[in-house]
């Protein structure tokens, strides 16, 4: 492809930068600068290995100001990219809003990475959250998901008490 004067495009630098997502910092950093060398802009998919790279080396600073870049540049976020900052970066803080940004969007992450949201919200003693995640997610889900939801809720100490009158 080179060899015919044709330079990779974007979804090539992707498949370079998915390669190396896992850990090598330095090789993201510098096929982030390629690209724009090369005068192409990264995509949503750039940013959301970029910001896994980031997690993965514990800079969850410079993952949330490469998802604040993303919208600057004119990029939308997708489900993988909230899915990378609630999942990977552990910020369980930082998760909500970015759950709450997802359902704005309707781009809700799986099933997996809300599970580990709720969880952590629980653990850290964010009970309020927690419970206005859940309502969000049973009003989002499709049936199937939302009984298991339910359960899910009932393991966490989450559901709400049935409305027992007395007449």
């Amino acid at each position: 492809m080179v060899n015919r004067g044709c330079g990779p495009d974007v979804g090539a630098y992707n498949v370079k930068i998915m390669n190396i997502q896992g850990g090598d910092l330095e090789g993201m950093k510098t096929l982030i600068e390629e690209m724009s060398d090369a005068g192409l802009n990264p995509d949503t998919i750039s940013y959301s290995y970029s910001m896994t790279c980031y997690c993965k080396n514990e800079l969850m600073d410079e993952a949330e100001m490469v998802y604040e870049d993303l919208e600057k540049n004119e990029c939308n976020a997708n489900s993988a990219t909230f899915r990378t900052l609630i999942f990977i970066c552990g910020r369980f803080e930082t998760g909500y809003k970015v759950f709450k940004e997802s359902v704005k969007v309707q781009k809700i992450p799986d099933f997996d990475t809300l599970t580990y949201l709720v969880e952590g919200l629980v653990k850290k003693s964010k009970l309020k959250d927690a419970k206005g995640m859940s309502r969000t997610v049973k009003k989002k889900f499709p049936p199937n998901l939302v009984k298991a939801w339910t359960k899910l809720e009932e393991e966490l100490g989450l559901a709400e008490a049935p409305d027992i009158r007395v007449q």
